[in-house]
C-alpha cells in the first residue's frame, strides 16, 4: 500500500500536496495518509526519499519538503514539479496543468506569508469566498445534503476566524510592547490568539512578536517585503536561552519557539521584555 506522510496539524500546503499526489500523480489515488510531527529522529530521517512506495511532503527535509531552502516555495510546487515528471508521456491535459499552476501560486504565496500583499487581506471577505466554494461543490455534482453540510461546516469555521480577527484587533487597539526596529516598528504582546500575528502584519507592523500566556512560547513574525533577517535574533536567543527550543525558518523572517507541527518544542521562560531587547540589540 502506497503512503502519504505529511505533518500534524496539515496547514494549507500539506493539504494542497496531499492533494495533487492523490489526484495527479498516477498510482497514488488509493494512498493512505500520515501524520507525524515535524521534529524527526536522525534515524528516520535516512529512511525519508529510500521507499518508493513512501512519500513525505511538506516534513521531513526530502524532496518533496522545502523548509531546508530560503527559496521562494512550497512543498505544493515540488509535488506539482514532481508530478509533472513522473507522468513521463501521460502529461497532464493544458487545462489541468493551467488550473494546478494557479493553485500552487496561491498555496505559495500564503505558506510563505506573501498574501499580506493582497489588496483584500485587510477586508473580512478575505475570510470567506466561500460561494465559490460552494459552487464548486455543486458543480461536483454532489447531493444538496453534501452541498449543505459542506457550507455549514464552513461557516462554522468562518465564524471563528472572524472572532479571531475581531479578538486579534481589539488586542493590538490596546497596546502590547511598540518598539523599534533596523526595519521598522514593531510589536510584541501576550495572546493566546494565533490572529494577531497576521493582523500585526496587516496593520504595518515589520515584526509581530506574540507569546502564549499559559505556555510561555513565542512565535515571531517578521513581514516578508521589510528585509526581515531573524538570523541575528536566533543565534542570541540560543546563547541566552539554551534550555528551550528554538527554529528559523528558512525564509529567515519567521522565528518560533512554538510550532504546531512539533509540540515537543520547549517553550522559552523568557520574559516579553527580554524578548524585546534582544530584537533590538
Amino acid at each position: 500500500m502506497k503512503r502519504i506522510v505529511t505533518h500534524i496539524n496539515p496547514d494549507l500546503d500539506a493539504v494542497a500536496s496531499v492533494w495533487l499526489i492523490k489526484q495527479f500523480l498516477p498510482g497514488w489515488e488509493e494512498a493512505e495518509i500520515d501524520f507525524i510531527a515535524s521534529s524527526i529522529s536522525t534515524e528516520k530521517k535516512q529512511e525519508i526519499d529510500q521507499n518508493p512506495n513512501v512519500l513525505y511532503v511538506d516534513v521531513g527535509r526530502g524532496k518533496l519538503d522545502h523548509h531546508q531552502t530560503g527559496k521562494l516555495l512550497s512543498a505544493a510546487q515540488l509535488c506539482f514539479d514532481f508530478i509533472k515528471k513522473a507522468r513521463k508521456g501521460k502529461k497532464l491535459s493544458p487545462l489541468d496543468e493551467e488550473v494546478l499552476k494557479r493553485v500552487v501560486k496561491v498555496v505559495t504565496e500564503v505558506d510563505n506569508a506573501r498574501d499580506l500583499s493582497w489588496q483584500e487581506v485587510k477586508q473580512d471577505r478575505y475570510k470567506f469566498y466561500l460561494h465559490t466554494l460552494i459552487s464548486g461543490i455543486r458543480g461536483l455534482a454532489g447531493s444538496d445534503q453534501e452541498a449543505m453540510n459542506f457550507g455549514l461546516k464552513a461557516f462554522n469555521a468562518v465564524a471563528l476566524n472572524l472572532k479571531n480577527k475581531i479578538r486579534a484587533e481589539e488586542e493590538l487597539i490596546k497596546g502590547g510592547i511598540r518598539f523599534e526596529t533596523p526595519w521598522g516598528q514593531a510589536i510584541a504582546l501576550e495572546s493566546g490568539n494565533e490572529e494577531v500575528l497576521w493582523e500585526g502584519e496587516t496593520q504595518g507592523f515589520c515584526l509581530v512578536v506574540k507569546k502564549d500566556p499559559e505556555t510561555g512560547a513565542v512565535r515571531i513574525y517578521g513581514h516578508y517585503d521589510k528585509g526581515v533577517d531573524l538570523t541575528k535574533a536566533y543565534n542570541k536567543f540560543k546563547k541566552l536561552d539554551p534550555q528551550s527550543d528554538w527554529f528559523l525558518h528558512a525564509s529567515k523572517k519567521l522565528l518560533l519557539n512554538q510550532a504546531s507541527v512539533n509540540p515537543d518544542m520547549r517553550p522559552t521562560k523568557l520574559k516579553l521584555e527580554q524578548i524585546v531587547k534582544v530584537l533590538t540589540s
